[in-house]
């Protein structure tokens, strides 16, 4: 009966390792048939993922591209917009430039052309001065004198020296200055009067054997006048005085005639009409 019985279990036995080795055989052939089914399925599968990709890359490329394009024609544009303008501007510089140069020479012409006609009034003014003695087109103040090129007043009020300078102050004037020949022969006609009333200059010194100056600080020419001193008198003779014609030094403190002068303003053309 053992006998029977392990007979029975050679045999299931074998059979056993029969199935499995069928199956195992049969698993084994699935597998073999299975894989070249994957292998030709995976990448099918990366392909169809990467095809939204690349599209996408693609349209980019194309958007970047044509960004491009539309970018470098802007710019042709641009530059060729820019060298319209700048030969604009380049030429209107130029004109510019030019008609600078016209004004300027305008300006150079009418300033001659003015200075001219002050001349031409100036002469005509002057012309008419001597002959009526004080037209309207008198270049000084009310009953100040013309000559040459300044204004000139002889006050009859009485004053010292530092009192005619004070005056002469108030008046946007200065004392008497004799430096040329003209003024001389003009002040020394001025100073003629019948009543010995004399006029200050503003010629002065700080004292005996000190230099002769005038108020502004200019010094007196020997050459041109001379100056009278009465060397018997004690009192200081320090500032000079013009009577008939003549220079006289003279003690600051007496009391003369103001002399003064200042300069002439322009001669109104439109007041020799």
């Amino acid at each position: 009966m053992q006998t029977k019985y392990s007979s029975e279990r050679d045999v299931r036995g074998m059979l056993d390792e029969d199935g499995d080795t069928t199956m195992s055989l049969h698993s084994r052939a699935s597998t073999v048939s299975r894989q070249p089914e994957t292998r030709h399925t995976e990448p099918r599968t990366a392909l169809s993922a990467w095809r939204p990709v690349a599209l996408t890359l693609l349209t980019l490329c194309l958007v970047l591209l044509a960004g491009l394009a539309a970018l470098g024609l802007g710019f042709f544009q641009f530059y060729q917009l820019s060298s319209v303008q700048q030969a604009i501007i380049s030429e209107n510089e130029e004109r510019l430039g030019n008609l600078s140069q016209q004004l300027q020479s305008l300006q150079v012409k009418n300033k001659k052309l003015a200075e001219t006609l002050q001349r031409v009034a100036e002469k005509l003014c002057r012309e008419l001065y001597n002959k009526s003695g004080g037209p309207r087109c008198s270049p000084c103040p009310g009953k100040w004198k013309w000559h040459g090129d300044k204004c000139y007043q002889f006050y009859q009020a009485s004053k010292s020296w530092q009192g005619c300078e004070y005056f002469c102050n108030a008046e946007n004037s200065t004392m008497l200055k004799i430096d040329t020949q003209e003024v001389l022969d003009f002040s020394m006609l001025q100073s003629y009067s019948e009543f010995f009333y004399s006029y200050w200059t503003g010629l002065s010194r700080n004292g005996s054997g000190k230099a002769w100056l005038w108020t502004d600080g200019a010094p007196y020419s020997f050459e041109l006048f001379e100056i009278i001193i009465d060397a018997s008198s004690v009192r200081s003779r320090d500032c000079v005085t013009i009577l008939n014609g003549k220079a006289f030094s003279k003690d600051c403190r007496e009391l003369r005639r103001c002399a003064c002068e200042r300069v002439a303003g322009r001669v109104d053309p439109e007041k020799l009409q």
